[in-house]
């Protein structure tokens, strides 16, 4: 066997330092961001953090139109507000009313209780009695049941009333005894009904199968840390492209400490002075480059968005990341840095910049089209639907194929649940009990 020896060149990529911190920041959200340029003022002396100024790429997009600041549109979470002004959105119901409606389902609290009287509500809203109570009724239609109670009883009975249970010794204990029962009195519960014993037992675990908090069945909204980097705006009829002036401090040297680098200093303070200098710079220059990819990126996403400056969500088109970045020279990884975590604040709302990286479905005639469209299209076609007779997914998938869009009933349901709306069969429940109520 020959051995022999052979040199071989390769290129080979290493990540200086300064690199790896650029592309650090440029993955970084603005509170961490924020977070970090505080952290390297405290531990080096030439930096200094001050109000940052606005800057405009100058890239315009799309063209204007006058309802530009109207359907402003915000992202939901599945919360007890949010489910509850979901079944609120499929009811006729006077201005006043619904307005109360709306006002109440923003003030319950936790538990999924009112908070104020119907006389203190009244008072408040400068409305009549009737039609708070009117407002009130309509809430504790809705699900989840015992929703809009103003105590642990009514509660209670209000989720009675929706299963239909009429059993006397369940409801009087409820109204009448359930401090007694939470004391465990049951024998004197039973002499006092002039019941058995075994028939008390059997209403309680009727009451306790009931839920005492039914707000807690959801989330309540949690804050949400959230610094907007960018902002789309309407300038002079187009849209523009701009660093939100709250984002970040604006980074400059300490002229101090500058002087005292050119003093005749030992050695070892020049070297911690020059160190510490050379670090300052490169995190303005690090913060600088991020800016402008942002910057690039955002404005190329919305020249290809152009239709959703125009017209809002339902009108966002099909797009990759592939797209953005083969119009900005850059790699697709460059790309997701520095869209990643970022939020732009347009009139239609708060979005996050992956938002518009939307996967499409194919029309008949082979064009593409947005799920989000297809979403605003699938609530359109709710929105519209009979009360008494709800469409099922089924029959808008096939409204939706006679339109030349193709999809299935399964990815109907699949965007009918991530929209938060309820089945055809809910829906149809739901209207039947606010009905029987009446």
């Amino acid at each position: 066997m020959d051995i022999s020896l052979a040199a071989q060149q390769q290129q080979k990529l290493q990540l200086t330092p300064q690199m790896r911190q650029s592309m650090e920041i440029l993955q970084m959200s603005s509170l961490e961001l924020n977070e970090f340029m505080k952290q390297q003022a405290t531990d080096n002396p030439f930096i200094e953090l001050q109000p940052s100024k606005e800057v405009s790429m100058n890239r315009h997009v799309g063209s204007t139109n006058p309802d530009w600041w109207l359907n402003v549109e915000h992202a939901s979470e599945t919360t007890l507000e949010s489910v509850l002004l979901e079944q609120l959105a499929y009811m006729k119901l006077d201005r006043a009313v619904l307005s109360l409606c709306r006002w109440m389902i923003g003030n319950l609290d936790d538990k999924g209780y009112l908070l104020h009287s119907k006389e203190e509500i009244a008072a408040l809203k400068g409305a009549s009695y009737k039609q708070v109570s009117d407002a009130v009724g309509i809430i504790q239609s809705f699900e989840p049941h015992g929703v809009g109670a103003s105590t642990l009883a009514e509660c209670l009975i209000l989720q009675l009333r929706q299963q239909q249970e009429s059993d006397s010794l369940v409801i009087n204990l409820i109204q009448h005894d359930l401090l007694t029962i939470a004391q465990g009195k049951l024998r004197q519960l039973a002499e006092n009904y002039g019941t058995e014993l075994s028939d008390i037992q059997a209403a309680i675990e009727k009451i306790s199968s009931l839920h005492p908090r039914p707000g807690a069945l959801y989330g309540r909204e949690k804050p949400q840390y959230i610094i907007p980097d960018l902002q789309l705006r309407q300038v002079d009829g187009k849209f523009e492209v701009f660093l939100d002036p709250s984002t970040l401090p604006h980074i400059t040297i300490n002229p101090s400490y500058l002087s005292i680098m050119e003093q005749n200093v030992s050695k070892d303070v020049h070297r911690y002075l020059k160190k510490n200098w050379q670090a300052a710079r490169e995190l303005m220059g690090s913060i600088e480059r991020r800016k402008v990819t942002l910057l690039k990126a955002a404005a190329v996403i919305f020249e290809l968005q152009a239709a959703f400056c125009r017209k809002g969500v339902s009108h966002i088109r099909p797009m990759t990341m592939k797209q953005v970045a083969d119009d900005l020279h850059m790699h697709e990884s460059t790309v997701s840095r520095a869209i990643n975590h970022k939020y732009i604040r347009t009139p239609w709302g708060l979005y996050a910049l992956k938002y518009f990286f939307v996967s499409s479905i194919k029309h008949a005639d082979g064009t593409m089209v947005s799920a989000i469209y297809m979403k605003e299209r699938i609530r359109e076609y709710i929105a519209a639907e009979k009360p008494d007779s709800p469409l099922s997914d089924q029959q808008i998938a096939s409204l939706l194929t006679s339109e030349g869009l193709l999809i299935s009933r399964r990815t109907v349901t699949k965007y009918r649940e991530q929209m938060n709306v309820r089945s055809s069969t809910v829906r149809k429940q739901s209207l039947m009990r606010h009905n029987g109520k009446k």
